[in-house]
Formats: C-alpha cells, sequence, structure tokens
C-alpha cells in the first residue's frame, strides 16, 4: 500500500479554501477508482476525464484499487479544478512522478481527454490561497497565466500547457 499526497485550492465563496488531495493505492482485490470527501457531481465524473488524459498522454492507469480523499471532508468541492491535481496523485501512487516533485507545489487545472488543460474559474482566488498557505509554486493552466501574472508577487506562477508538458 503506498500514499500520495497533493496540494491544490478551490474558489469558495470571495476567497478560497486550501485542499490537500490524499491518495491510497491498494494491488489487492478489483480494481476501482474511487473519490471521496464531499465531492460534486462534477469532480466524480472526473474519474473518466482523469483516467482518459493519463492514457491518452502516453502514462499507464493502474489497474489497482485507487482511493482519492479530498481534505477537508466536509467542505463541498465543486468545479475542475481538482482533475489535475487527482492525475498527479494517481501517477504517484503508480510510481510514474516522484513524490518529491509535489512537495511545496500546488497544482490546479481541468482535463481535456487528451491531457490539455483547460483555464478554470477563479485562479485569483486560489493564487491568493497558495501564498496565504507558503506555497513556493503554483502550476495552473497556461490559459491563465494573464491573470494569475496580476498576484504574482510572492509566488513562482508555472503554466502549463498539457500532462504531458507538466
Amino acid at each position: 500500500m503506498s500514499i500520495s499526497k497533493v496540494y491544490s485550492a478551490i474558489p469558495h465563496g470571495y476567497s478560497g479554501r486550501f485542499v490537500t488531495v490524499e491518495g491510497d493505492i491498494n494491488h489487492r482485490g478489483l480494481p476501482c477508482f474511487n473519490i471521496v470527501g464531499m465531492a460534486s457531481k462534477i469532480i466524480d465524473e472526473s474519474r473518466d476525464r482523469i483516467r482518459s488524459a493519463l492514457r491518452n498522454s502516453l502514462f499507464d492507469f493502474p489497474r489497482s484499487k485507487i482511493v482519492i480523499n479530498l481534505a477537508p471532508a466536509e467542505l463541498k468541492k465543486d468545479g475542475t479544478h481538482l482533475d489535475l491535481p487527482i492525475a498527479l496523485a494517481v501517477l504517484s501512487l503508480s510510481q510514474q512522478l516522484l513524490p518529491s516533485d509535489l512537495q511545496n507545489r500546488m497544482f490546479v487545472g481541468e482535463l481535456s481527454l487528451n491531457g490539455d488543460l483547460r483555464p478554470i474559474k477563479g485562479i485569483l482566488n486560489i493564487v491568493e490561497t497558495a501564498k496565504a498557505h507558503m506555497i513556493k509554486q503554483l502550476i495552473i493552466p497556461a490559459g491563465n497565466m494573464p491573470q494569475a501574472a496580476l498576484l504574482a508577487h510572492g509566488i513562482e506562477i508555472i503554466p502549463a500547457n498539457n500532462l504531458r508538458e507538466l
């Protein structure tokens, strides 16, 4: 059994909320991919987007039991902001990405089926949340860079076009 941890944030009202995407993999039992932690229908649907994005970006999707927990569990999560951090948790769990590649970084972004990163709403709130939690680097969809650059003082913001590039 292995655990991964990826930091992210979601817009919440006029601010943002810090979210930890925790992953667990178990090679025993039937393969499945579950997301828990007050996820909305949109986030539940991300399972299919993530599976397709990983495969179409030439990564392997593990045939194991995968559980993703979105913490804090009592916070209702909505939107596609967490696609990228969930995908990175899966890559870390399956040892296709080193856990050290995820440390002191925050990730946000919607994934298309081919692995491209689509812009998200609420990027200014997310940048402020990253800064408040002393995150050193924030990786975002390239389409959000013009907005995020407005608040870039004190944090390195890295734009990415797709999962493979990242």
